[in-house]
């Protein structure tokens, strides 16, 4: 690459906007609603809008990079996101609208990024892969405790406005980056070479991207469920509701020197070393859960089901994203792979914390659903197991 900066910061605004622009949002979801004269039950669904369009627009992320390459499709999906975001502020359906354009931008970013890696530095996916992840961790993490007071000093609309700006800036280094470092007479040379072997990939018949699929549907769906519920269990055993914002904030900001680590060790170990780090990572996940059973727990001990959750959680997250590249042999597999591992594994995420919310109103307590999701992780750890080889997903 000519210009080896300009991919890094446009790697580093990716991470900035990936999550940021539709978790920051539900932060300050009273005052939306306020704004646009909605009841705050009828804009839960921004929350779940983004899920459930990563499910369905992952899979076709493959149909438009063998048409216009990763490079053009995913400055696509940033103007979708641009798009969509400023659109927000416009009315109550344009709300409803410009989340679906911001969900549909990052599933084209969530698959499209590791395969981009795999293109531009297939030596250093590792060390590019910690860069964006732990971007993303510390971000939405970040934006998390600026938005009330952005929102009370100006207003939500200007949280908004503020985030679009950065997805802007994505945008211009982005085609910057286009412009200097790519070569479209190799990348025509390439998409030629591997057109062939590209038509044989078919991951819907491959049983350890199946197995991925699955795991990456529980990890989202244990973790997205954690993030919703664990507050409002907190408080139901006696922490007060300041004291449950700390639990989620240790939640998100323990997890970054995770995301800055694991990636490189990946990277680097043979698929024994990673059998053992992740076994150790969802074993410590699979602990935070089973603590949650305790029903009069206090601030400490909640703390610690966070920090552990934190960093079971997204060590198994930065697995996932991290399996697209390296258990892959080119971009055009990396790009099926993720895409349909993360259409089924979002679909199975989606439902969840709505699922654990409707037993916990049922049930009034959480001890069903806790059980559900401690059963899942160990399936996760089997899984894990069986796809972790010392071959790639489609060979």
């Amino acid at each position: 690459m000519k210009k080896r900066w300009l991919f890094i910061l446009s790697i580093v605004l990716l991470g900035v906007v990936m999550r940021s622009t539709f978790t920051t949002i539900p932060v300050v979801i009273d005052n939306v609603a306020n704004t646009f004269g909605l009841p705050v039950s009828q804009l839960g669904i921004l929350t779940t809008l983004p899920l459930l369009t990563f499910a369905v627009v992952s899979p076709t992320t493959t149909f438009f990079t063998k048409r216009f390459g990763i490079e053009k499709t995913l400055l696509a999906a940033l103007l979708f996101v641009l798009v969509g975001s400023i659109a927000r502020i416009v009315s109550a359906p344009m709300l409803f609208i410009g989340t679906i354009l911001v969900g549909i931008g990052i599933a084209f970013i969530n698959v499209l990024l590791p395969a981009t890696l795999v293109k531009f530095t297939p030596n250093k996916i590792g060390v590019y892969t910690s860069l964006y992840s732990t971007t993303m961790t510390l971000m939405t993490a970040v934006f998390q405790i600026i938005a009330v007071p952005i929102t009370k000093t100006f207003s939500w609309q200007m949280l908004v406005v503020f985030i679009t700006v950065i997805v802007l800036l994505v945008v211009v280094t982005w085609i910057a980056h286009m412009l200097v470092n790519t070569d479209p007479e190799l990348d025509k040379a390439v998409t030629q070479t591997t057109h062939t072997t590209t038509r044989k990939i078919n991951p819907w018949r491959n049983k350890y991207a199946w197995s991925l699929l699955v795991m990456a549907g529980i990890q989202s769906a244990v973790f997205y469920t954690s993030i919703a519920w664990v507050p409002t269990i907190a408080q139901r055993t006696g922490v007060t509701a300041t004291q449950s914002g700390w639990v989620i904030g240790v939640l998100s900001l323990i997890g970054i020197p995770v995301s800055m680590w694991v990636p490189s060790f990946l990277e680097r170990s043979s698929y024994k070393g990673r059998r053992t780090l992740m076994t150790g990572a969802t074993g410590l996940w699979l602990l935070a859960i089973l603590m949650m059973f305790n029903q009069h727990a206090g601030l400490i001990w909640w703390l610690i089901v966070t920090a552990f959750i934190g960093i079971g959680g997204t060590a198994v997250f930065v697995y996932m994203v991290t399996s697209y590249a390296i258990r892959t042999r080119n971009a055009n597999e990396s790009s099926a792979l993720s895409g349909m591992a993360q259409t089924g594994g979002y679909l199975i995420a989606a439902g969840a914390p709505w699922a654990y919310g409707v037993l916990y109103a049922q049930l009034n307590n959480w001890i069903l659903q806790t059980a559900v999701m401690a059963i899942a992780i160990v399936v996760f750890i089997i899984l894990m197991w069986f796809s972790e080889r010392d071959k790639t997903i489609f060979e």
